[in-house]
């Protein structure tokens, strides 16, 4: 049987909005910025982000609920750094 792709989350790294860390995908704003595309998990909190194909001022602000797991469909590409107060952030690759 051929090797196939599990259609799932195949990376995840934590990102801490306060530090800038990991370093290499902060913007000049301090914005977490990865243009792949990316799915999120935290603690509960507001998340100020953009979907791929929003521009930054179609920014979406929302209130999430703690989750261990990548819940939410949306497939995000960037999040402000002003305007989130979720910790424990999470970005998830694959699907």
């Amino acid at each position: 049987m051929p090797d196939t792709a599990q259609g799932n989350i195949q990376r995840v790294i934590a990102v801490d909005m306060v530090a800038g860390t990991p370093a290499g995908y902060f913007d000049d704003d301090d914005n977490f910025v990865s243009e792949v595309g990316f799915f999120i998990r935290s603690a509960a909190g507001d998340i100020k982000y953009c979907p791929i194909g929003n521009g930054d001022a179609e920014a979406i602000t929302k209130t999430v609920t703690a989750s261990a797991i990548f819940v939410d469909p949306e497939v995000c590409r960037k999040i402000f750094k002003t305007g989130t107060t979720a910790t424990g952030i999470h970005i998830g690759y694959g699907v």
